[in-house]
């Protein structure tokens, strides 16, 4: 029996344990007179032989000390003390328990068991990784596709909402891939639905993408969303509008990111155009109040200002270009805004990068 508090091991007629003192009500399920969890399957023995053992299989390969997802797990406290209000908070989320494959208390009482967890030195009510642990999460190479297998597996069952929830959990935990590979699966769900998610659920790939330096892939999602939307997009024109400016927002920063500042510059500039025209669209819409309507023709004459495109844009070129040729795509700029019915974006990008003299495609 061990104490739920700081991991001592405690006789089986213990009312307190002797290590933190604690009353009675703090002891294990068995002490509370709860029963316990059913015990869990032993870890795979080469978690402490070093790995080298092997277990007979049909494959006759060796299998894995522990699973991606448990190692995954396991990292998480390597330099984080694990607080019982942490398991209790874990075992809560649906994500945890398929990560370590079952019950996120029983699998710290394993970690504890086989020595990999320990009893904090001063805080009687954490533990953290052992020695042992720490070698074993660090040493550990993770396959996170193949851990996402079993995930994609997990959610095929799941509702769209409940998918995406999936992908924003394996994002947090720092299991990118995965959370590309799932929010794929969500996308399809989506369209397979009526449900209109909007823009930015679909911004989110990209930005993943981006964070794994998969750099063309995350530009042709982008290049596609301009082209053919989203699906169940609201088919109304100054929603496009908005969800136009948010995608050439999206495709300035990630060619920044990528060191393309000068590219940066030509989709910033369409994005400050969209998202003006957008007001004006909505001011011109007979169908919403008059007030409504007079606020976004105001926000709308804000945007087209000259000093207001000229900061922004100034933020946006960190002084990838002269102050000339700000100031020249600024005007060109004001000048297409001042006939906010006729846009054209593939003509404004044009014009834009001849302003800046980007000499390849800048689309590419």
């Amino acid at each position: 029996m061990i104490c739920i508090e700081c991991g001592e091991e405690l006789p089986s007629h213990a009312t307190e344990c002797p290590r933190c003192k604690r009353h009675k009500g703090s002891l294990s399920r068995t002490v509370q007179g709860i029963p316990p969890p059913p015990p869990p399957p032993p870890l795979d023995p080469r978690l402490l032989d070093g790995g080298n053992a092997t277990i007979p299989t049909q494959s006759n390969e060796p299998q894995p000390r522990l699973t991606a997802g448990q190692i995954q797990f396991l990292k998480k406290f390597v330099h984080t003390p694990l607080s019982r209000e942490m398991i209790d908070y874990y075992s809560g989320l649906e994500y945890y328990g398929h990560l370590v494959g079952g019950n996120v208390v029983t699998f710290v009482n394993q970690l504890i068991s086989e020595g990999l967890i320990k009893p904090h030195e001063t805080d009687r009510i954490a533990w953290i990784c052992s020695d042992e642990g720490i070698g074993v999460a660090e040493s550990a190479i993770i396959d996170t596709r193949t851990d996402s297998d079993t995930i994609i597996d997990y959610v095929q069952s799941l509702q769209a909402s409940e998918t995406l929830k999936i992908a924003t959990e394996l994002h947090r935990d720092g299991n990118v891939p995965a959370a590309v590979l799932v929010l794929i699966e969500a996308y399809k769900k989506i369209e397979n639905s009526s449900v209109s998610y909007g823009i930015d659920t679909y911004l989110r790939l990209p930005s993943y993408l981006q964070k794994l330096g998969r750099y063309d892939e995350a530009r042709g999602f982008l290049n596609k969303l301009l082209v053919r939307g989203y699906p169940n997009q609201i088919q109304n024109q100054a929603l496009i509008l908005l969800a136009r400016s948010k995608i050439y927002k999206a495709m300035c920063r990630l060619l920044q990111h990528e060191g393309k500042g000068r590219k940066a510059i030509i989709f910033g500039a369409a994005s400050i155009v969209a998202e003006a025209q957008y007001y004006y669209l909505q001011s011109e819409e007979n169908d919403w109040p008059k007030d409504f309507r007079k606020e976004r023709a105001a926000t709308f004459r804000s945007l087209s200002e000259a000093t207001s495109i000229y900061e922004k844009m100034k933020k946006i070129t960190k002084k990838e270009i002269p102050k000339s040729q700000l100031e020249d795509v600024v005007n060109y700029l004001c000048i297409t805004l001042s006939r906010p019915k006729v846009v054209k974006y593939d003509q404004l990008i044009v014009e834009v990068d001849s302003l800046i003299c980007v000499e390849t495609d800048p689309w590419q």
